[in-house]
């Protein structure tokens, strides 16, 4: 029986799509991933639904321009994710909270600054701990957008807000849409909006 199931399953797995994923992760301060963030360009920006307050205290002195960013607030935890999937390689950072709980994902894009893309990830190691529940809870976004990060300070205090998204390649608004279809998030074509 055991040979016939071995078999089966060998035959069945043929069609499967291959995944190969590479994890490394760092702490980070809010503050410290948001400095980093409009060097970046245009990337895939999805993230959870803001309506819950944060589980822990707001670090000071950052103010997000948008709700959809209220996410990067709680972010303590940078974890770095290469994949090849059926659709090609991808690389995307999970932005976690103190409890390993995803709050937001920055998808690299071919119009992303790669540059800035490998400085961001440099410091991240490979993945030996990881945060207490990474994993456990499936990450599910709110919605997906094209954004393009601005911080600027306002009375002493650092403000995250959308800034305009270079127009996106063929290749990119492809992946893009892809990608959002994949996290089964609804894509809205520019980024977040104020409310």
């Amino acid at each position: 029986m055991f040979g016939w199931l071995a078999a089966r399953s060998s035959s069945l797995c043929r069609h499967a799509p291959l995944t190969v994923v590479s994890r490394r992760s760092r702490r980070i301060h809010p503050l410290a991933l948001w400095r980093k963030l409009p060097a970046l360009g245009s990337v895939l920006y999805l993230h959870v639904a803001s309506g819950e307050p944060p589980v822990q205290a707001l670090p000071r002195g950052l103010l997000v321009g948008h709700r959809a960013f209220a996410p990067l607030l709680d972010t303590r935890w940078l974890v770095a994710t290469s994949a090849v999937t059926d659709d090609g390689p991808r690389e995307w950072f999970e932005c976690m909270d103190a409890f390993g709980r995803t709050q937001a994902r920055l998808h690299l894009l071919p119009d992303t600054d790669y540059f800035a893309w490998e400085a961001l990830m440099a410091p991240c190691e490979p993945e030996r701990r990881t945060p207490v529940s990474a994993g456990v809870i499936r990450f599910r976004p709110d919605s997906a957008s094209v954004t393009a990060f601005r911080l600027r300070e306002l009375a002493g205090i650092a403000v995250l807000e959308s800034g305009r998204p270079a127009r996106l390649s063929p290749l990119g608004d492809r992946i893009a849409a892809r990608i959002a279809h994949a996290e089964s998030a609804v894509l809205t074509n520019q980024g977040p909006c104020p409310h």
